[in-house]
């Protein structure tokens, strides 16, 4: 797994490849793969602000769970839309969880690289 970057504010921050595994054991104790995974079709924001929040922090930046909430709720309410917004953070958090797994070859985004703002 490469390091993985994550946008917060138009900044970007990066959790190094060798802190992945610590990021997921703090992501499981809030929130499973198999909870995540559940969350395409009704998402709890509160965990999943909870679950970025602990990604941040890991990359050095300074904020709370209560700030990234409150700022996916911005979000929604300047029309970036409910799904879009989980769905960051879904991808976000499923690049931790899945640290290991093989990497699915073809087209699309590049692993690893979340815009949560």
């Amino acid at each position: 797994m490469a390091n993985i970057t994550l946008t917060w504010k138009g900044k970007a921050y990066t959790i190094p490849e060798k802190k992945a595994f610590e990021v997921g054991d703090e992501i499981e104790d809030v929130l499973t793969l198999y909870e995540l995974a559940a969350m395409g079709e009704r998402p709890k924001f509160h965990k999943l602000a909870k679950c970025f929040g602990i990604m941040l922090r890991f990359a050095g930046c300074k904020v709370s769970d209560r700030d990234v909430h409150s700022e996916m709720m911005r979000q929604i309410k300047d029309g970036a839309g409910e799904d879009m917004v989980a769905a960051n953070a879904i991808n976000a958090l499923m690049a931790v969880l899945l640290d290991g797994a093989p990497e699915v070859s073809g087209e699309g985004d590049q692993p690893g690289k979340v815009d949560a703002s």
